[in-house]
């Protein structure tokens, strides 16, 4: 930091110079994120409401009214409107918010919660800092956890169950009805990480494909991690955590007296945290409505399974399985996953990459003609035609 501040214009060209070799969503090149650019009037409202501090709600108490607002709105749509949360950074703060309530339920000296192999990462960061052993239970052939095995792998030291809503390799979607059989005669929590899932599951039916239950319609469902930062359209960051039942909150409720607004009552992990997430999130699921996500949901659908049947037209990379969700696993049969990732990258294209296959996210930034662009350079990689580089072409976009 220098003595003398510089100029806004200054910064402005250092910025614009410093982050050119950003990728953007408006390329329509990144084809391996979860997350997506928001609308518009998104971004609008973030910039409009930054000073909101929802660490300190006696201070803000419409914001805080309005995260009440999408709390229900978001368990209206999970099928609970009665359901209790918060408005979190994400998806790993709401898995360790679901396991820390559910390790204070009890008082067991040694905590241990299952979850499927597929589990996010973000597990792995909750059970370390809370003291939680975590059982792995295998998937099946789908990426579905093996609901059998969940069962038998419960002691008297088991504190939670973990099912995936839209897994991170696959967008599988483990059998949640079975889980929440299981967790309800064993009268053990049922968390279910629907972070990417959440706003994709509730409208397949409706198009058209099949989906099975996996909200709070399960009697053994108690928490719920969504992120509307994913398919929710709002900017980063955005996640949520919902619980069934209040008190399953007021475990992890740690007050603090000395604040400006009065004694804090919104329970989350971070201390200050931004209003302006709670608000663009109320204002984005007011905006498009269960309509509006039903369209999103739509096109992200079409577009994963235009990608998939091309898939299937080539040789050497082939998709890993139907999709379930706007994911879609691809392997490949004579170069690892991740040499195809990084010829793919000399082009521009960014997609995720895992030890047996790589991942797409169908997102809703992407268009057919992104996903026609995609599929003819697989043809090429299939073909192991020589990769010529071009520039990243600049497409502008709009979701509304």
């Amino acid at each position: 930091m220098k003595e003398e501040g510089l100029a806004a214009a200054k910064i402005l060209a250092v910025l614009q110079r410093s982050l050119k070799d950003d990728m953007t969503f408006t390329s329509g090149r990144i084809m391996g994120s979860m997350c997506t650019e928001p609308t518009r009037f998104a971004r609008l409202l973030y910039s409009k409401y930054l000073e909101r501090n929802l660490g300190d709600p006696g201070l803000f108490p419409a914001t805080a009214r309005l995260e009440s607002e999408a709390i229900v709105s978001a368990g209206e749509l999970l099928n609970h409107p009665n359901a209790h949360g918060s408005i979190v950074s994400g998806g790993t703060e709401a898995n360790i918010m679901a396991l820390w309530s559910a390790r204070n339920e009890t008082k067991i000296e040694k905590p241990e919660a299952i979850v499927p192999a597929s589990v996010h990462h973000s597990f792995n960061k909750a059970a370390d800092m809370l003291g939680i052993k975590l059982i792995s239970v295998p998937t099946d052939e789908r990426g579905r956890v093996q609901a059998s095995r969940v069962k038998a792998a419960i002691t008297a030291n088991t504190v939670m169950i973990a099912g995936i809503a839209g897994t991170t390799e696959l967008g599988a979607i483990d059998p949640i009805n079975e889980l929440s059989e299981i967790a309800a005669s064993h009268e053990i929590h049922l968390h279910i990480d629907a972070s990417f899932g959440g706003f994709v599951i509730p409208f397949l039916n409706d198009l058209g494909y099949p989906a099975e239950d996996f909200d709070f319609k399960l009697s053994g469902v108690s928490s719920i991690a969504i992120d509307p930062h994913k398919m929710g359209m709002a900017p980063v960051p955005a996640g949520m955590i919902l619980f069934r039942e209040v008190e399953m909150l007021e475990r992890i409720d740690i007050k603090a007296s000395y604040l400006a607004g009065g004694e804090y009552s919104k329970v989350s992990i971070l201390g200050t945290r931004p209003g302006a997430a709670a608000i663009v999130v109320w204002a984005t699921m007011q905006m498009l409505g269960k309509q509006g996500y039903r369209k999103i949901v739509r096109k992200c659908m079409s577009l994963t399974n235009l990608l998939y049947e091309n898939a299937l037209k080539m040789e050497n990379i082939q998709p890993v399985q139907e999709p379930m969700l706007n994911i879609l696993g691809l392997k490949t049969l004579h170069e690892s996953p991740q040499e195809v990732s990084d010829k793919l990258r000399e082009r521009g294209w960014a997609v995720s990459t895992f030890p047996r296959h790589l991942r797409v996210c169908v997102m809703p930034h992407l268009r057919k003609r992104h996903i026609l662009e995609f599929s003819s350079e697989l043809e090429r990689l299939d073909q192991k035609e020589e990769l010529i580089v071009k520039p990243i072409s600049k497409i502008r976009y709009s979701l509304l």
